[in-house]
């Protein structure tokens, strides 16, 4: 017999603007972890739409996709990194709908200085290396079509 894994999908965003990084801080008990905006996808949405819609209810932006700068691959989970600039909204710390108000995991959101990062424990570490370097963004993959 055939052993099915169960998967699903997360998009995040990577907004960086005048040398600082846009990260949100989840803290669950004493763990804390600071990530780029983002969640799950959710049944009949996009890839591109929760990227968008993520980011919103995470930091209060509006944000357009430039392209894909990341892609990671968990045990049970694929992760997609937009890299997106701001087109609207304000920053304010928001609210996973998902967990009642005294379960909230998101505690801060900030902009962060690139050459701070190091004081930081961000996931995924690797691509809180690559985007500060020089040339990173200037090989975006194009938004794939089946990700709209």
């Amino acid at each position: 017999m055939l052993k099915f894994r169960a998967s699903f999908l997360v998009a995040r965003v990577v907004i960086v603007e005048e040398g600082k990084v846009l990260l949100v801080k989840h803290q669950d008990g004493e763990e804390i972890a600071w990530v780029f905006p983002g969640g799950r996808v959710e049944e009949n949405e996009s890839v591109a739409e929760a990227a968008i819609r993520e980011c919103k209810e995470e930091t209060g932006y509006d944000i357009e996709l430039k392209g894909v700068c990341y892609i990671q691959e968990y045990d049970i989970y694929y992760v997609t990194y937009f890299y997106s600039s701001i087109i609207g909204g304000n920053l304010t710390l928001g609210s996973d709908p998902e967990f009642p108000k005294e379960k909230q995991i998101l505690r801060e959101v900030k902009w962060i200085d690139l050459s701070d990062l190091k004081n930081y424990q961000v996931y995924p570490q690797k691509l809180a290396e690559l985007i500060q370097q020089k040339n990173f963004f200037n090989n975006l993959i194009p938004v794939p079509e089946t990700f709209l």
